[in-house]
Protein backbone atom coordinates (compact mmCIF):
# COMPACT_ATOMS: atom_id res chain seq x y z
CA UNK A 1 0.00 0.00 0.00
CA UNK A 2 1.09 3.56 -1.00
CA UNK A 3 2.18 6.13 1.79
CA UNK A 4 -0.51 8.29 1.02
CA UNK A 5 -3.37 6.14 1.07
CA UNK A 6 -2.41 4.24 4.54
CA UNK A 7 -1.99 8.17 5.94
CA UNK A 8 -5.33 8.94 4.34
CA UNK A 9 -7.08 5.85 6.24
CA UNK A 10 -5.04 6.99 9.34
CA UNK A 11 -6.73 10.26 9.40
CA UNK A 12 -9.75 8.94 9.18
CA UNK A 13 -9.96 6.75 12.66
CA UNK A 14 -11.44 7.98 15.34
CA UNK A 15 -8.75 8.40 18.49
CA UNK A 16 -9.92 4.67 19.85
CA UNK A 17 -9.90 3.23 16.42
CA UNK A 18 -6.04 5.02 16.36
CA UNK A 19 -5.05 3.51 19.75
CA UNK A 20 -6.53 -0.22 18.20
CA UNK A 21 -4.30 0.21 15.39
CA UNK A 22 -1.15 1.66 16.88
CA UNK A 23 2.30 -0.25 15.38
CA UNK A 24 4.04 -2.63 17.90
CA UNK A 25 7.43 -2.47 17.74
CA UNK A 26 8.35 -5.46 15.66
CA UNK A 27 5.82 -3.64 13.16
CA UNK A 28 7.16 -0.13 13.52
CA UNK A 29 10.54 -1.31 12.64
CA UNK A 30 9.19 -3.47 9.71
CA UNK A 31 7.14 -0.17 8.64
CA UNK A 32 10.18 1.95 8.69
CA UNK A 33 12.45 -0.68 6.55
CA UNK A 34 9.79 -0.80 3.86
CA UNK A 35 8.33 2.84 3.62
CA UNK A 36 11.42 5.13 4.82
CA UNK A 37 12.39 5.25 0.45
CA UNK A 38 9.12 7.28 0.61
CA UNK A 39 10.77 10.15 2.15
CA UNK A 40 13.72 10.06 1.09
CA UNK A 41 13.21 10.29 -2.92
CA UNK A 42 16.67 11.10 -3.85
CA UNK A 43 17.98 7.40 -2.42
CA UNK A 44 15.44 5.72 -4.71
CA UNK A 45 16.59 2.47 -5.65
CA UNK A 46 19.17 1.89 -2.51
CA UNK A 47 19.06 -1.34 -0.53
CA UNK A 48 16.99 -0.34 2.78
CA UNK A 49 18.11 -2.43 6.48
CA UNK A 50 16.47 -2.44 9.96
CA UNK A 51 18.39 -4.83 11.82
CA UNK A 52 19.49 -5.53 15.65
CA UNK A 53 22.89 -4.01 15.96
CA UNK A 54 25.09 -5.31 18.95
CA UNK A 55 26.80 -2.43 20.54
CA UNK A 56 29.03 -2.01 23.88
CA UNK A 57 27.85 -3.45 27.24
CA UNK A 58 25.78 -5.93 25.30
CA UNK A 59 23.43 -3.20 24.56
CA UNK A 60 21.37 -4.04 21.35
CA UNK A 61 19.89 -1.32 19.19
CA UNK A 62 18.00 -1.21 16.02
CA UNK A 63 19.55 0.60 13.44
CA UNK A 64 18.64 1.58 9.74
CA UNK A 65 20.97 1.60 7.19
CA UNK A 66 20.63 2.89 3.46
CA UNK A 67 22.77 1.45 0.59
CA UNK A 68 25.14 -1.36 -0.11
CA UNK A 69 27.77 -1.66 2.60
CA UNK A 70 30.12 -4.14 0.99
CA UNK A 71 32.44 -1.64 -0.16
CA UNK A 72 31.54 1.13 1.63
CA UNK A 73 30.56 2.88 5.34
CA UNK A 74 26.72 3.74 5.48
CA UNK A 75 25.76 5.87 8.39
CA UNK A 76 23.81 3.80 10.50
CA UNK A 77 20.59 5.74 12.78
CA UNK A 78 19.21 4.02 15.78
CA UNK A 79 15.54 4.16 15.62
CA UNK A 80 14.25 3.53 19.19
CA UNK A 81 13.83 7.11 20.13
CA UNK A 82 11.89 7.66 17.45
CA UNK A 83 9.38 4.51 18.14
CA UNK A 84 9.01 5.93 21.61
CA UNK A 85 8.20 9.51 20.11
CA UNK A 86 5.43 7.67 18.35
CA UNK A 87 3.93 5.83 21.32
CA UNK A 88 4.00 9.00 22.93
CA UNK A 89 1.50 10.27 20.17
CA UNK A 90 3.49 11.41 17.32
CA UNK A 91 1.84 10.80 13.97
CA UNK A 92 3.50 7.94 12.27
CA UNK A 93 3.91 9.91 8.92
CA UNK A 94 6.15 13.06 11.03
CA UNK A 95 8.10 10.16 12.64
CA UNK A 96 8.60 9.06 9.09
CA UNK A 97 9.73 12.37 7.91
CA UNK A 98 12.07 12.85 11.41
CA UNK A 99 13.80 9.75 10.33
CA UNK A 100 14.10 11.16 7.04
CA UNK A 101 15.31 14.57 7.57
CA UNK A 102 17.88 13.27 10.32
CA UNK A 103 18.97 10.43 8.28
CA UNK A 104 19.55 12.76 5.19
CA UNK A 105 21.81 15.17 7.55
CA UNK A 106 24.38 12.10 8.56
CA UNK A 107 24.28 10.52 4.66
CA UNK A 108 27.78 10.85 3.80
CA UNK A 109 29.09 7.03 2.37
CA UNK A 110 33.03 6.37 2.64
CA UNK A 111 34.17 4.38 -0.15
CA UNK A 112 36.27 0.92 1.98
CA UNK A 113 39.10 -0.54 -0.50
CA UNK A 114 39.46 -4.06 0.16
CA UNK A 115 42.38 -4.31 -0.55
CA UNK A 116 43.64 -1.94 2.03
CA UNK A 117 41.28 -3.36 4.51
CA UNK A 118 42.64 -6.00 4.30
CA UNK A 119 46.68 -4.93 3.96
CA UNK A 120 48.05 -4.33 7.73
CA UNK A 121 50.37 -1.69 6.71
CA UNK A 122 47.33 0.26 6.06
CA UNK A 123 45.08 -0.62 9.00
CA UNK A 124 47.98 -0.32 11.45
CA UNK A 125 48.35 3.07 11.62
CA UNK A 126 44.62 3.89 12.48
CA UNK A 127 44.84 1.17 15.35
CA UNK A 128 43.46 2.20 18.65
CA UNK A 129 42.89 0.80 21.97
CA UNK A 130 39.41 1.35 24.23
CA UNK A 131 38.66 0.23 27.82
CA UNK A 132 35.69 -1.52 28.16
CA UNK A 133 33.90 -3.18 30.92
CA UNK A 134 35.27 -6.59 31.14
CA UNK A 135 31.47 -8.43 32.80
CA UNK A 136 29.09 -6.86 30.90
CA UNK A 137 31.12 -7.49 27.68
CA UNK A 138 32.13 -11.75 28.35
CA UNK A 139 30.51 -12.62 25.39
CA UNK A 140 31.80 -10.43 22.78
CA UNK A 141 35.24 -11.04 24.18
CA UNK A 142 35.56 -14.71 23.28
CA UNK A 143 36.06 -13.17 20.00
CA UNK A 144 38.29 -10.74 20.07
CA UNK A 145 41.92 -9.87 21.20
CA UNK A 146 42.04 -8.16 24.63
CA UNK A 147 43.69 -7.97 27.87
CA UNK A 148 42.31 -7.29 31.57
CA UNK A 149 43.13 -4.80 33.50
CA UNK A 150 41.30 -4.81 36.82
CA UNK A 151 37.39 -5.10 36.25
CA UNK A 152 38.25 -3.75 32.57
CA UNK A 153 38.85 -5.15 29.25
CA UNK A 154 41.28 -2.77 26.77
CA UNK A 155 40.15 -3.77 23.37
CA UNK A 156 41.15 -3.08 19.69
CA UNK A 157 40.14 -1.15 17.48
CA UNK A 158 40.37 0.34 13.73
CA UNK A 159 39.50 3.78 12.48
CA UNK A 160 38.04 3.46 9.38
CA UNK A 161 37.39 7.30 9.01
CA UNK A 162 37.71 10.15 11.47
CA UNK A 163 36.90 14.21 10.82
CA UNK A 164 34.95 17.00 12.50
CA UNK A 165 31.46 14.76 12.68
CA UNK A 166 33.19 12.25 14.62
CA UNK A 167 34.68 8.83 13.38
CA UNK A 168 33.53 5.11 12.45
CA UNK A 169 35.88 2.38 13.80
CA UNK A 170 35.43 -1.44 13.94
CA UNK A 171 36.36 -3.95 16.23
CA UNK A 172 39.24 -5.81 15.99
CA UNK A 173 38.49 -9.54 16.10
CA UNK A 174 40.22 -12.60 15.92
CA UNK A 175 39.40 -13.56 12.58
CA UNK A 176 41.07 -10.23 11.46
CA UNK A 177 44.24 -11.22 12.91
CA UNK A 178 44.19 -14.03 10.39
CA UNK A 179 43.04 -11.92 7.62
CA UNK A 180 45.86 -9.40 8.05
CA UNK A 181 48.55 -12.27 8.88
CA UNK A 182 49.73 -10.84 12.11
CA UNK A 183 49.98 -11.97 16.35
CA UNK A 184 47.87 -10.41 18.90
CA UNK A 185 50.94 -9.69 20.43
CA UNK A 186 52.54 -7.52 17.54
CA UNK A 187 48.97 -5.74 16.98
CA UNK A 188 48.55 -4.84 20.71
CA UNK A 189 52.05 -3.17 20.17
CA UNK A 190 51.28 -1.12 17.35
CA UNK A 191 47.66 -0.28 19.10
CA UNK A 192 49.28 0.99 21.95
CA UNK A 193 51.67 3.04 19.96
CA UNK A 194 49.04 4.61 18.19
CA UNK A 195 46.68 5.48 20.49
CA UNK A 196 48.58 8.21 22.08
CA UNK A 197 49.14 9.72 18.81
CA UNK A 198 45.92 9.78 17.44
CA UNK A 199 44.29 10.61 20.56
CA UNK A 200 46.79 12.79 22.82
CA UNK A 201 45.20 13.58 26.63
CA UNK A 202 43.27 16.45 27.47
CA UNK A 203 42.49 17.63 31.15
CA UNK A 204 40.55 20.08 31.97
CA UNK A 205 38.79 20.83 35.32
CA UNK A 206 35.27 19.85 35.64
CA UNK A 207 33.35 23.20 35.32
CA UNK A 208 34.91 24.21 31.99
CA UNK A 209 33.76 20.57 30.87
CA UNK A 210 30.24 20.19 32.61
CA UNK A 211 28.39 23.23 33.70
CA UNK A 212 28.22 22.12 37.89
CA UNK A 213 28.73 24.75 40.32
CA UNK A 214 30.44 22.86 43.27
CA UNK A 215 28.36 24.41 46.62
CA UNK A 216 29.47 23.16 49.81
CA UNK A 217 33.17 24.02 49.30
CA UNK A 218 35.79 24.96 46.10
CA UNK A 219 36.61 20.35 46.05
CA UNK A 220 38.83 20.81 42.36
CA UNK A 221 37.93 18.13 39.74
CA UNK A 222 39.11 17.33 36.56
CA UNK A 223 37.84 15.33 33.77
CA UNK A 224 40.81 13.54 31.93
CA UNK A 225 40.14 12.25 28.24
CA UNK A 226 41.17 12.87 24.32
CA UNK A 227 40.63 15.61 22.44
CA UNK A 228 37.73 14.42 20.82
CA UNK A 229 35.88 13.11 24.17
CA UNK A 230 35.71 10.22 22.58
CA UNK A 231 36.53 6.42 24.18
CA UNK A 232 38.71 9.03 26.14
CA UNK A 233 38.77 6.84 29.65
CA UNK A 234 41.78 4.86 27.64
CA UNK A 235 43.86 7.74 28.25
CA UNK A 236 43.95 7.12 32.24
CA UNK A 237 46.50 4.21 30.47
CA UNK A 238 48.60 6.64 28.88
CA UNK A 239 52.01 6.58 30.60
CA UNK A 240 52.52 9.83 31.82
CA UNK A 241 49.75 12.13 32.37
CA UNK A 242 48.15 10.24 35.58
CA UNK A 243 52.06 9.99 37.05
CA UNK A 244 52.45 14.07 36.24
CA UNK A 245 49.30 15.50 37.14
CA UNK A 246 49.50 13.58 40.64
CA UNK A 247 52.91 14.84 41.08
CA UNK A 248 52.56 18.26 40.23
CA UNK A 249 49.80 18.31 42.60
CA UNK A 250 51.61 16.23 45.25
CA UNK A 251 48.73 13.43 45.87
CA UNK A 252 47.33 10.38 45.71
CA UNK A 253 44.21 10.34 43.27
CA UNK A 254 40.93 8.26 42.97
CA UNK A 255 39.91 8.14 39.37
CA UNK A 256 35.92 7.97 38.82
CA UNK A 257 34.87 5.98 35.73
CA UNK A 258 32.08 8.71 34.46
CA UNK A 259 32.11 6.65 31.18
CA UNK A 260 34.01 4.96 28.54
CA UNK A 261 34.83 8.50 27.17
CA UNK A 262 36.22 10.31 30.25
CA UNK A 263 37.59 9.60 33.65
CA UNK A 264 36.91 12.37 36.45
CA UNK A 265 40.17 12.98 38.80
CA UNK A 266 40.19 14.05 42.17
CA UNK A 267 42.95 14.21 45.11
CA UNK A 268 43.16 12.35 47.93
CA UNK A 269 43.86 14.94 50.65
CA UNK A 270 41.49 15.54 53.65
CA UNK A 271 38.73 17.00 51.48
CA UNK A 272 37.24 14.11 49.90
CA UNK A 273 35.12 11.87 50.80
CA UNK A 274 34.81 8.30 51.97
CA UNK A 275 35.79 6.00 48.97
CA UNK A 276 32.41 4.15 49.78
CA UNK A 277 30.69 7.48 48.96
CA UNK A 278 32.33 8.39 46.02
CA UNK A 279 31.64 4.60 44.66
CA UNK A 280 27.85 5.09 45.53
CA UNK A 281 28.18 8.14 43.57
CA UNK A 282 29.40 6.64 40.63
CA UNK A 283 27.06 3.64 40.80
CA UNK A 284 24.39 6.09 41.05
CA UNK A 285 25.06 8.20 38.33
CA UNK A 286 25.68 5.21 36.12
CA UNK A 287 21.95 3.97 36.95
CA UNK A 288 20.13 7.17 36.65
CA UNK A 289 22.52 9.69 33.98
CA UNK A 290 25.36 7.63 31.77
CA UNK A 291 23.05 5.82 28.49
CA UNK A 292 24.02 2.32 29.88
CA UNK A 293 26.09 0.91 26.54
CA UNK A 294 28.62 3.90 27.99
CA UNK A 295 29.00 2.54 31.11
CA UNK A 296 32.79 2.29 32.10
CA UNK A 297 32.59 0.59 36.25
CA UNK A 298 30.75 0.70 39.17
CA UNK A 299 34.26 0.59 40.88
CA UNK A 300 36.20 3.51 41.51
CA UNK A 301 40.37 3.50 41.01
CA UNK A 302 43.00 4.53 43.40
CA UNK A 303 46.50 6.16 41.62
CA UNK A 304 49.32 5.62 43.97
CA UNK A 305 51.82 8.10 42.71
CA UNK A 306 55.17 6.27 44.70
CA UNK A 307 54.21 2.87 42.90
CA UNK A 308 52.59 4.90 40.04
CA UNK A 309 50.09 2.18 39.81
CA UNK A 310 45.99 1.87 40.05
CA UNK A 311 43.90 -0.26 42.12
CA UNK A 312 40.27 -0.44 42.34
CA UNK A 313 40.28 1.47 45.91
CA UNK A 314 38.91 -0.40 48.99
Amino acid sequence: MRETNKMGLWHAFSSTEKEKTMLNEKEFYQYVEANILNYLPEMEGKKVMVQRVKRNNQISMMGLSIGETKNYLVPVLYLEIFYRNYLRGQELSDTMKDIARIYRGHQVGFYLDEDKVSDYEHIKKNLFYRVVNYEKNKEMLKYTPYERFLDLAVTYRWAAYRNHDGMASALVRNKELLLWGVTKEQMMKDAKENTEKIFPPVMRKIQSVIPVKITDMEIPLFVLSNGDYMNGASVMLYKDPLRDFANYMGHDLYILPSSIHEVILLLDDEYVQSSEELREMVRETNRMVVDQEEVLSDHIYHYDREKDEIRIAK
